[in-house]
């Protein structure tokens, strides 16, 4: 932490983000004081893993995947969009697809999850909210097909569109196969905005959004935890597989001189993404509770309750 404000006041620029960084992971550590070990439980449910885009996978769900698989339970992982359109994009499109499902791949293997068990349904990255019905369409296809017990998705207001939409789709396939097993949400893009969640984007720094909001997050839904100790560093390992996404070198490591822990300038996966790779805990919450902090969509036919002010929409490209 010490270096963290070293690099503060050696750039002012960065104070805004790395100032963030820290007083979320504060927060975070708060919220999950009160939360529910699931560990043991989460290793013994067969399993699968929603994720948006390549890498989702292994930001959001790397520790429990790890945790299942080591003790031999099943776990499949779909990966809903193409990833085309990541940024930087440095490669033509059509390339940039198989480059990040090798990338996949490898990651996956490093959290032992074999090739046959990763299943890329190609939706167009960045417009996953136009195809609503057609995700959920495959995804009961794999439902009913891999049979798990357990179902992992985006948080329904994780504030990228790819994730809420894709986070949407999950929820019409659990609907419509009548999946009567567990449904769990767990966290990626929350991480950069919460606990100023509500109002995210807006104009709006009063006295309630900046010091009482970021209160009332900590008496939201109880966390539920997975014990990483001992994982994050095998984690790391496989996110590093993800270069277009976090660069050459250890994602989430100590933080080097250039700027925040795992920083790579160019690469979208920086800062408060790689910050929860530091906890001792993956975070997930039970399926829509945190549904009052939902960001408004077209496929929601009424803002998240008590929102009074519009949100800025996340970057559309993957993350």
């Amino acid at each position: 932490m010490t270096t963290a404000w070293q690099s503060v006041r050696r750039d002012p620029r960065t104070a805004k983000s790395e100032v963030m960084v820290l007083a979320r992971s504060a927060f975070r550590w708060a919220w999950t004081r009160r939360g529910t070990d699931l560990t043991a439980a989460m290793a013994r449910s067969s399993c699968l893993v929603v994720a948006p885009h390549p890498d989702d996978e292994t930001l959001g769900c790397a520790v429990a995947v790890m945790r299942k698989r080591a003790v031999g339970t099943p776990v499949t992982i779909v990966i809903v969009s193409d990833g085309a359109r990541a940024e930087p994009v440095t490669l033509p499109p059509a390339e940039l697809v198989e480059v990040r499902a090798g990338e996949t791949r490898r990651a996956c293997a490093a959290l032992g999850v074999g090739e046959t068990d990763v299943l890329f349904l190609g939706f167009p990255d960045s417009e996953l909210g136009e195809h609503l019905d057609a995700i959920a369409g495959r995804l009961s296809e794999i439902i009913r097909a891999r049979g798990p017990a357990q179902i992992l998705v985006p948080t329904s207001c994780e504030g990228h569109p790819d994730h809420d939409a894709t986070h949407e789709a999950a929820r019409r396939a659990v609907a419509a196969t009548g999946f009567a097993g567990q449904v769990l949400e767990y966290t990626v893009w929350l991480w950069t905005h919460w606990p100023w969640t509500r109002g995210y984007g807006t104009r709006d720094r009063s006295v309630s959004r900046l010091l009482v909001e970021p209160f009332r997050r900590l008496g939201d839904a109880r966390p539920l935890l997975v014990d990483a100790r001992g994982l994050r560093t095998r984690q790391r390992r496989a996110l590093a597989e993800h270069v277009t996404q976090v660069g050459a070198g250890d994602p989430g490591g100590a933080p080097s001189a250039g700027g925040a822990a795992g920083e790579d300038a160019g690469t979208p996966v920086t800062g408060p993404l790689l910050a929860t790779l530091q906890s001792r805990y993956e975070v997930y919450v039970q399926a829509g509770a945190l549904r009052h902090l939902d960001f408004p969509r077209p496929w929601r036919s009424s803002g998240p309750v008590g929102a009074t002010t519009e949100r800025r929409a996340r970057p559309g490209a993957s993350g």
